[in-house]
């Protein structure tokens, strides 16, 4: 495979099964990515405190982006 043509990678977050277009070198950072992501929504989702997937998606994207800004 070309590394000018994308890899199409499969994650599960949640359970659900997403298929994601990346440059093929990037595969394994975006299953990093995907496990560290999927690891943060089961915290969420373990706690409790937040039901619904969309409402555990921004829960985590906001503790993710208060990370990055401290």
């Amino acid at each position: 495979m070309s590394s000018q043509e994308p890899a199409r990678v499969s994650v599960r977050i949640l359970e659900k099964e997403y298929f994601v277009a990346c440059p093929y070198e990037e595969r394994s950072a975006l299953l990093d990515s995907a496990e560290y992501l999927n690891k943060r929504m089961r915290e969420i989702r373990d706690s409790g405190k937040v039901v619904g997937l969309d409402r555990i998606a921004v829960m985590v994207a906001l503790n993710l982006a208060h990370e990055l800004m401290t």
